[in-house]
């Protein structure tokens, strides 16, 4: 179940920053747009490897959650000692590319959103002056 999981969101992941760039593409974005992106994926790039391979946070007192947003490791308080609970390598590994791409696709969401919104408006402005012709 953890690996359809994982999977599923890689695939989703990989959809839209993939959908991101391509609505760049085929709208002849200006070099801001593409410079925004560009930087916009390192950042998200940054903080996917952050959220994957160091962030840590403990919704209890009795445990720990390793990685975000697709938890990976989870430690849990038994008597004095942590227990740790590791997934086997096949959901691990492909889980923490999921969590890097999902990041960076998340980051990326402002940009398609604000691309869609704003061809969107130029549509509508072309339409009501080719109406009016």
């Amino acid at each position: 179940m953890g690996f359809l999981i994982v999977i599923s969101l890689l695939a989703l992941s990989c959809w839209l920053i993939y959908a991101t760039f391509r609505r760049l593409r085929r709208r002849r974005a200006s070099r801001s747009w593409w410079i925004a992106s560009g930087s916009l994926l390192l950042a998200g790039l940054a903080l996917g490897i952050w959220f994957a391979f160091f962030f840590e946070y403990q919704p209890s007192a009795k445990l720990r959650v390793f990685s975000f947003p697709l938890p990976l490791v989870f430690f849990v308080l038994e008597g004095d000692r942590w227990t740790d609970f590791v997934p086997p390598s096949a959901v691990l590994y492909p889980g923490l590319a999921a969590n890097v791409l999902a990041t960076v696709a998340v980051v990326l969401l402002p940009v398609l959103l604000s691309s869609l919104f704003l061809h969107r408006e130029t549509c509508l402005v072309n339409d009501t002056l080719a109406s009016d012709a």
